[in-house]
């Protein structure tokens, strides 16, 4: 999750809540509001699937859960021209996502970081996590 983010969103972000876990060897990432916990996760993605990506994700909240309850859930590819990272609460509540796409031998950011709350965030997290929570797999 260190590719996450150039800079760490979450020590300034009220959203969410750094704490120290495991006898304070690491930290673990909370949101503010509903104390859930923060996963992530990295998408590499066709063409197709990063164009739709980018697209959603320069729309208004209201757009992106009418656009995302019509589309299917996003198939991952090994070698692909897009990367999305993305992090989320467990509750999927609130979710960070950045696109990125590889040019000049290495992913570059092509969109802002995007900050998404309640019903849009669980839209968005819909199509890009399996039912278990876990993001979808790239296929071989």
């Amino acid at each position: 999750m260190e590719r996450l983010f150039a800079v760490p969103p979450f020590k300034i972000s009220p959203m969410t809540l750094p704490r120290k876990t495991s006898f304070g060897l690491r930290e673990a990432i909370f949101t503010n509001p509903t104390k859930s916990k923060i996963d992530g996760g990295c998408l590499t993605l066709d063409l197709e699937d990063g164009d739709k990506i980018k697209e959603l994700l320069e729309l208004p909240d209201e757009t992106i859960c009418e656009m995302t309850s019509k589309m299917n859930p996003l198939t991952p590819v090994e070698k692909g021209i897009y990367e999305l990272s993305f992090c989320y609460s467990q509750d999927r509540k609130f979710a960070a996502l950045q696109l990125a796409k590889y040019m000049s031998f290495e992913y570059r950011p092509v969109t802002a970081i995007r900050f998404v709350e309640n019903e849009t965030a669980e839209s968005l997290l819909g199509i890009l996590l399996k039912e278990d929570g876990n993001a979808v797999e790239a296929k071989s």
